[in-house]
């Protein structure tokens, strides 16, 4: 549910202000479905673990996990899956809190709310490149990074590629949509963005991953 300048945003409080090209792309790559085309809620759901129309209980994050990081043993490899299941977990609880709000809030035509949460959280995307001083850095490791694939869910030529349609679109200032958000305030993404890396935080210790290093890939 959130975009990714958003995860990014996580990634960066989540790993100490470095986190490596790996965990950045990791951190978008369950939406890497979306290059296929005019995927199904189905289809969408299964890169994110949801069943039955169901997001995944921590048990069955935990478990998802620890399988995908048992299967390789490189560094790399390791920071991608993180970053997957942070993605994840930052989707649960953005459709918990933030857009749960957003729907409470929204006052305008029933058929619009959609189109009004789009343009909102691009706009989100543009302030938060303009803003932060890490935003450069950030979509630079992004583009470097290698992605893999996370059998059955995705393969690395479609990771490759949304990653490239995302740094493409966010390069382009002409996305923007210029408008003041009037839900998405920015007091309530960078409260989300610390509640949730927090929250990670804590998940991945008790999962026995003490920390997350920067690493130079």
């Amino acid at each position: 549910m959130p975009y990714p300048m958003v995860h990014f945003a996580i990634a960066l409080e989540l790993c100490s202000r470095t986190p490596s090209s790996s965990f950045l792309i990791g951190s978008i790559a369950p939406d890497a479905v979306h290059v296929r085309g005019n995927v199904t809620r189905n289809e969408k759901g299964n890169t994110h673990f949801v069943c039955e129309d169901r997001f995944p209980s921590i048990e069955v994050l935990k478990e998802r996990c620890q399988y995908y990081l048992n299967l390789n043993d490189e560094a790399s490899w390791k920071d991608y899956v993180l970053g997957y299941f942070a993605h994840i977990y930052a989707d649960i609880r953005w459709t918990e809190t933030v857009y749960s709000n957003f729907e409470r809030e929204y006052r305008g035509e029933k058929d619009k709310i959609r189109k009004i949460y789009d343009i909102e959280s691009n706009q989100v995307e543009f302030n938060l490149i303009r803003r932060e001083e890490w935003a450069e850095d950030i979509l630079n490791k992004l583009y470097v990074g290698s992605a893999y694939s996370i059998e059955p869910l995705l393969t690395q030529i479609e990771v490759s590629q949304y990653r490239d349609i995302k740094l493409q679109w966010l390069r382009n200032k002409d996305n923007e949509p210029q408008i003041t958000p009037i839900y998405l305030k920015e007091d309530m993404v960078k409260s989300f963005v610390t509640k949730t890396s927090h929250e990670l935080t804590d998940l991945y210790k008790e999962w026995g991953i003490e920390s997350l290093e920067a690493k130079k890939f």
